[in-house]
């Protein structure tokens, strides 16, 4: 995931795979946890919200009790029989969803053994899976260790009223699709047919790059069973037009350790099961790219023997660069790759990105004049021979493979000091949209990343293509064709007006290839497939791409919807703050606090009550309306496309129930945001304008209402569509128990509202 410009030197991430060195988990800070009031103790809080993701002996063993006093606790809040615990949740795909429920709710001690991990590997976790500790917060929250306890008189009673409005959701009683089901609404378990093979190396094939739906981000070839690439997937996204799939992985993970630089023990099973992946790909005319974001640095602690003292380069906090003015160091970038290449037959590419993200090289993060080396040397110097080294390596391990040169972060001076000496074999990759001018609500802004609202190209990436272009590169885009952060958690958005505009606009540009997503919006949705049919052939109307997938008789009623829902997202309130900081993602079960938490809002983690950055630029009052234009587009657009249900054949009925199920939740997804944000907004108010204080009570007692009717109306969607709340390296940022516990939570408020606004 690509973040704040420079914001993520405060942890970059190490080596994937430097499994000899032992590292240690940060330090749990002095700032308490939040209370959640709406419970009646954090030992029911914990049995609720690990009641549908961990066995009950394990939440017994954690608190060390029995199986049935925590059965008996469970059952006094109206939770039903605990059935069978899918073990997804438990391993590399599905432990970032317990891991959040607990953050606030135990200390290390506990939360290590809960998900099955020691401490080390938590501690590589935190640092390695998408900076998964930044998105908690940079730091951990100060908790007790939670054991069992008898309940009080006083928690018993406070247990039979949250069943009592559990009971007024009856969200138990609607056959609920498990979780990570992603493609059973697809209509079919086995396969489609595979896609006709890739063309001869002669042969120069637009190439259209995504991320899988359902991958593992951290370190995935360790899988024997290469789940997070199921063939049943690779068919689908071959189906839409992808034919190349970018990978995480480092490439000290996939060499052995020799005496200076690291490596992994494991490399050769990783290096097996890549070469099996490609092989699968390769059946559906799918090829596999490696991210590359190298070199890795590693813990200071690495450099302190006599051979390894002068390989380092800049330091970082704990870590330390491996300093790229060494001839040593850009001969193992060069031989590493080269070795990969040769290995893996057939292996598709790399892409790189060598400025911002991890410490990489001493330039990587601008501090190359705190190298001795590369002090003497520019930037540009550094990051066009990193560049080089890693496309001479793959190029010596197989000719035919591609190097993508990602841009990202490279101010336009760099740009133009860089893009000229790269290697002729290079393809150049921009993100479109960057830097396009906004005025949302009459506020300015610019795109920085990620925004589907704004269609690009934007003026950064045409200027860059065409310096590529004057020194002979192929161009490529980076978009985002499903869904971005503007709301991560849904598996596409359907604003085909502005994906269909976007691509006409980059087929004018001649692009040799797109990467459609970053780690989200890797569905294989009908947004893939307009978006790939577009750059085809730019003549080819919405209507007429409606026609195509649901039949002529729902065209005309699809387009216009898609109009109106284009219309909504070209009002969302963008700024790469609001993007990241917002609570989109997690919204219809993010709490509402009566109380500030005095907790900042997580980069796409945990929004908190925290206002002030949702907004980003935006007064509170134009954030909130903007969102309420966007959740309006959705809302006009919902009825035609109910139109378009009535009016298409029986076999599209499927797909337009399933697309009707995500435009509703997206709509409310929307509005839950406004309802949040203007409960906050009052809440808030409270504090300096005691004058108005019923006013600012009544208008959020209204929010509470207007989100206890939402939540009823979203449960039995969120129950029928896995797909909603999911992304894959967040995994869920929700489930339908944090739904139920958002009934009980505005439950709770609207009680002590009542009671605040008695005479």
């Amino acid at each position: 995931m690509k973040h704040f410009l420079f914001l993520l030197f405060l942890l970059p991430a190490c080596g994937l795979a430097q499994e000899q060195q032992v590292l240690h988990l940060p330090a749990t800070s002095d700032k308490p946890a939040f209370e959640l009031p709406w419970f009646p103790s954090r030992m029911h809080a914990f049995i609720w919200r690990n009641w549908t993701v961990v066995p009950a002996q394990m939440l017994a063993d954690c608190l060390q009790a029995t199986p049935q006093e925590v059965e008996q606790v469970a059952r006094s809040m109206g939770l039903p029989r605990q059935g069978r615990i899918d073990s997804t949740w438990l391993s590399p795909k599905g432990y970032i969803t317990v891991l959040r429920r607990n953050w606030h709710l135990l200390p290390y001690e506990q939360l290590t053994p809960l998900l099955h991990m020691t401490p080390a590997e938590l501690a590589w976790r935190l640092i390695d899976d998408d900076y998964l500790y930044i998105k908690l917060g940079s730091l951990k929250p100060q908790c007790t260790a939670l054991r069992y306890h008898r309940p009080s008189p006083m928690e018993e009673q406070q247990a039979r009223q949250l069943a009592h409005w559990l009971r007024e959701l009856k969200s138990y009683k609607t056959d609920e699709v498990s979780r990570y089901h992603f493609f059973d609404n697809m209509g079919q378990e086995t396969p489609a047919s595979p896609a006709a093979p890739i063309p001869s190396p002669t042969q120069t094939p637009p190439l259209n790059i995504a991320f899988s739906y359902c991958s593992e981000f951290g370190d995935p070839l360790l899988d024997s069973q290469l789940s997070s690439w199921p063939e049943y997937l690779l068919a689908q996204l071959s189906a839409q037009g992808i034919n190349g799939l970018w990978i995480h992985t480092s490439l000290s993970s996939l060499l052995s350790t020799d005496s200076l630089f690291p490596g992994s023990d494991r490399s050769h099973k990783r290096l097996h099961n890549l070469q099996r992946l490609v092989d699968r790909a390769g059946r559906y005319g799918i090829r596999i790219f490696l991210y590359a974001n190298e070199p890795r640095a590693t813990q200071q602690a690495y450099f302190q023997s006599p051979a390894r003292h002068s390989l380092g380069g800049v330091k970082e906090n704990d870590l330390q660069a491996f300093c790229t003015s060494d001839e040593r160091t850009l001969n193992w970038l060069r031989q590493g790759y080269c070795s990969v290449f040769t290995h893996v037959k057939g292996l598709g590419g790399v892409f790189t990105i060598t400025f911002s993200e991890n410490l990489t090289s001493c330039a990587s993060h601008g501090r190359h004049s705190q190298c001795p080396r590369c002090a003497r040397r520019t930037v540009a110097d550094i990051l066009a021979e990193v560049n080089n080294t890693i496309a001479e390596g793959v190029k010596q391990g197989n000719e035919q493979a591609e190097v993508i040169v990602w841009d990202w972060a490279w101010s336009t001076p760099m740009a133009e000091a860089i893009i000229p000496r790269l290697d002729k074999r290079c393809r150049l990759m921009c993100v479109s949209e960057w830097s396009l001018p906004l005025n949302r609500g009459g506020i300015a802004t610019s795109v920085g990343e990620y925004a589907i609202s704004a269609v690009g190209p934007g003026p950064r990436a045409l200027h860059h293509w065409a310096i590529a272009r004057r020194c002979g590169l192929p161009v490529m885009a980076k978009i985002q064709v499903n869904t971005s952060w503007e709301l991560g958690s849904v598996a596409s958005i359907p604003a085909m007006q502005l994906f269909h505009t976007h691509a006409r606009n980059l087929a004018r540009q001649g692009m040799s290839g797109i990467m459609y997503c970053w780690s989200l919006g890797g569905y294989p949705s009908f947004n893939m497939s307009l978006f790939a049919q577009t750059l085809a052939d730019t003549t080819l109307t919405l209507t007429q791409l409606a026609a195509r997938h649901y039949g002529p008789q729902a065209a005309p009623w699809v387009t216009r919807a898609w109009e109106e829902f284009s219309k909504g997202m070209s009002q969302y309130p963008y700024h790469i703050g609001t993007v990241y900081k917002g609570p989109q993602h997690s919204a219809p079960a993010n709490p509402f606090y009566l109380d500030s938490t005095a907790w900042r809002a997580t980069m796409v983690g945990i929004p908190y009550d925290d206002l002030q950055l949702w907004r980003g630029p935006y007064p509170a009052d134009i954030y909130i309306r903007q969102m309420e234009l966007t959740a309006q587009g959705f809302r006009q657009g919902i009825p035609l496309l109910q139109r378009a249900l009535r009016a298409a054949p029986r076999p599209q009925r499927a797909l337009l129930e399933s697309d009707l199920r995500q435009a509703r939740a997206i709509q409310m997804i929307f509005q839950s945001v406004t309802q949040q944000a203007t409960f906050t907004l009052h809440r808030n108010s409270l504090r300096t304008d005691a004058a108005h204080q019923k006013e600012h009570l009544a208008a959020m007692l209204d929010c509470v209402r207007k989100e206890q009717e939402l939540v009823r109306r979203l449960m039995p969607i969120l129950q029928q569509e896995p797909t909603i709340g999911y992304e894959s390296s967040n995994q869920y940022f929700y489930l339908p128990q944090d739904l139920r516990e958002k009934y009980v939570n505005l439950r709770y408020t609207e009680q002590q509202l009542l009671k605040r606004l008695r005479p």
